[in-house]
């Protein structure tokens, strides 16, 4: 389709920012080549395949060096898992099936045995697993294109900037994209949680995804600007619109830059907002301190487990804590217990076979308890840990007070054995609770007759609230954060908090979201915890608001009655993104 004048494409705002640039098309390697061998050949295929394995897996440690150099630790851990997940065996085996029983050629083998694990991976219940389409699917077509001799390309002018437009983008892609001049990317499938999107957002680049039709709707060379903020692509944008994009860039790169630790976060009436970090890895404590972050707002620690791959026990995860509270003191740190599902194991060397049955709610806080040792281990952990600074317990999942008051016994007890063995923890340890069912939304006031204080996860909230998938494209429509259901919910949250005089954050994906920051703050929240690299750019879009202005948004979005109406004054309102 040519489209010569200006013409708004929606899709869904995968990372924030705007950028303005010239059509390149992002594809995957088209038509593999498929042929009928003879049974004599097997050998000789299989020994290819195990030529363009190694090659995949030198270039994925090329790959992980690079960008643990230029981007960050938890980015390059993707591409260990990718590892792993190279030298699956289930992999390996279809492969080999599809030589010796259909007698076919090794691309189309690869292809097959690709699509086949692909379609397994996103019929399991568990959502880490079915998250791992993805990157399974990333590191097959490596292993496709070592064997095709496949090079992608993108022509660029000399100084300019490409928007890159393709079906789906996969990490591996997404990590090279600030080398080669790419302003933003734009995608047919994909969600916010992908991997492509998360890689995105630390590499500060515009992203919108899950655009139908994409594709056929733009040309080749056709300027564009892309709204990570609102989820649009503009095509042929007029000279206001390019004019905007630009200052906004800039000024956005301006304010990144002037934040500087010690600042505290105000708006234009003094207000004070506290920007903490969510972490899952402890080695990300250095960068959250140099962003200016006032603490660990969420500390994730079922993902300490999963990048060693091994379980870690009593000295193990206390090292680790303690490595993070030394690093951020003195301010605190809030250390989440396991968040983990029935099927979602530490080992993930083949996770084709991970396919128990899921039982729903059997996860997070309901497992730790029925596992006493290894929930005690890692009370006993975390308390040792807040002998070196401030610790704050996080119980995920909780859904009534029962729970809490069994965990206050447990850390009872945990605290009489660590005086026994005369090791050292701190003498007031808070315990919270995360709210992120709806048995706990609903009746905030009982939960913190128990809780400390109260940390809301937006993320699954709103998935059980709207009986939505978070992952899934097809349930997009229907997960709605701006549900009137969601804001008032949370209204009533920072309410209940607010009378009993107990802290509340949110540590879901609104948090980080320019959109949402006005309502939050009118809603009375005053604690966000989001990913390190957004924490800037927040805080700059926090010193842009007044909290009377606030409260007004957020009182008339609580009178709406359609996610579509609250989101539309959440879009009409000029947001801190346009003012930084």
């Amino acid at each position: 389709m040519n489209i010569q004048a200006r013409t708004i494409i929606n899709g869904i705002a995968a990372s924030p920012g705007l950028a303005v640039g010239k059509v390149c098309f992002w594809s995957d390697p088209e038509n593999v080549p498929r042929y009928t061998i003879d049974p004599e050949q097997v050998p000789e295929e299989l020994a290819r395949l195990d030529e363009a394995l190694a090659s995949a897996r030198q270039q994925l440690v090329d790959l992980q060096e690079r960008v643990e150099k230029e981007i960050g630790h938890e980015e390059a851990a993707i591409f260990t898992s990718h590892s792993l997940l190279l030298d699956d065996p289930a992999f390996y085996a279809r492969v080999e099936k599809f030589l010796t029983q259909e007698h076919i050629n090794l691309e189309a083998a690869v292809e097959m045995a690709i699509e086949d694990i692909v379609k397994v991976l996103r019929k399991i219940p568990d959502l880490y697993l079915r998250e791992r389409a993805d990157d399974f699917r990333d590191v097959g077509r490596r292993v496709l294109e070592n064997l095709l001799a496949y090079q992608r390309q993108c022509t660029l002018e000399e100084g300019g900037k490409i928007i890159l437009v393709a079906h789906e983008l996969m990490p591996s892609d997404t990590v090279q994209f600030h080398r080669h001049h790419v302003g933003a990317f734009v995608t047919e499938r994909g969600g916010v949680s992908s991997h492509a999107a998360i890689l995105a957002r630390s590499l500060r680049l515009p992203a919108v995804v899950s655009v139908p039709q994409i594709l056929s709707q733009l040309q080749a060379g056709v300027q564009v600007l892309v709204d990570g903020r609102l989820g649009r692509v503009i095509v042929n944008p007029d000279p206001t619109e390019i004019e905007e994009a630009e200052r906004d860039q800039t000024l956005r790169a301006k304010a990144a830059a002037s934040v500087h630790p010690a600042v505290v976060s105000r708006t234009l009436d003094q207000v004070e907002v506290v920007l903490s970090a969510n972490l899952t890895r402890e080695d990300e404590a250095e960068e959250a301190r140099m962003v200016g972050a006032r603490g660990v707002g969420l500390l994730r620690t079922e993902f300490l487990f999963m990048d060693r791959g091994e379980f870690l026990d009593e000295e193990k995860q206390y090292r680790a804590y303690r490595h993070v509270v030394e690093i951020m003191a003195p301010h605190p740190v809030t250390i989440r217990t396991l968040d983990l599902g029935e099927d979602k194991q530490f080992n993930f060397e083949n996770p084709v076979e991970a396919t128990t049955a899921c039982v729903l709610g059997w996860r997070s806080l309901r497992l730790s308890l029925a596992d006493e040792n290894v929930f005690s281990a890692q009370l006993r952990a975390i308390l040792r840990a807040s002998a070196h600074g401030v610790v704050r317990i996080l119980l995920p999942m909780v859904t009534g007070i029962e729970e809490l008051r069994l965990v206050r016994g447990l850390l009872a007890k945990a605290q009489s054995e660590l005086t026994t063995r005369g090791l050292a923890f701190g003498a007031d340890v808070q315990l919270g609770a995360m709210i992120e069912t709806p048995s706990a939304a609903v009746l905030p006031e009982l939960i913190l007759q128990e809780a400390d204080f109260l940390s809301v996860g937006t993320n699954d909230l709103v998935q059980y609230i709207m009986v939505a998938d978070r992952v899934s494209e097809h349930m997009q429509r229907y997960y709605r954060s701006t549900s009137p259901a969601v804001i008032s919910l949370l209204a009533g949250m920072a309410r209940a908090a607010r009378t009993a005089g107990k802290d509340i954050s949110i540590c879901g994906e609104i948090a980080g979201d320019p959109l949402y920051l006005p309502l939050l703050l009118g809603l009375g929240f005053r604690n966000l915890s989001v990913a390190p690299v957004l924490i800037p750019d927040l805080a700059a879009a926090v010193a842009g608001l007044k909290i009377s202005e606030a409260e007004d948004l957020a009182a008339r979005c609580l009178r709406l009655s359609t996610a579509d109406e609250i989101e539309a004054l959440l879009r009409a309102k000029p947001t801190p993104a346009k003012g930084i």
